[in-house]
């Protein structure tokens, strides 16, 4: 494996492990989430030009769920994707996520993004 991958893989796995929480008022569990959005790693981290189809597929999905969902239900997943946009992501990619992906909702990833307005 290349020294210059180990210290990637060593954040995701740090960044992973930290949200194995369950956010209080919220359904929502942060580690689940993530690993369902594991297909967008190569788009919103490394060099990929645009996302995969599983990506794509994936964000789709937390779409629909975030839609459908009750205020602490969006709140949470807000604070999960808030808590992703502070790792070593290239957050003009993940601005880009939802037209990309053709999202209906735009969820923000952003890490100064206010959960209580969405």
């Amino acid at each position: 494996m290349s020294r210059d991958i180990i210290p990637i893989y060593s954040l995701l796995s740090l960044f992973l492990m930290c949200l194995c929480l369950v956010l209080a008022n919220a359904d929502v569990e942060c580690s689940d989430m993530m690993k369902n959005l594991m297909p967008c790693q190569g788009f919103l981290m490394s060099g990929d030009d645009s996302p995969s189809v599983d990506c794509c597929s994936q964000a789709q999905a937390l779409d629909k769920q975030f839609a459908a969902s009750d205020k602490p239900d969006r709140e949470g997943i807000c604070s999960c994707l808030k808590t992703a946009a502070q790792m070593p992501i290239n957050l003009e990619k993940a601005a880009m996520l939802p037209s990309l992906c053709n999202l209906d909702t735009k969820i923000p990833i952003d890490p100064n993004v206010d959960c209580t307005t969405v």
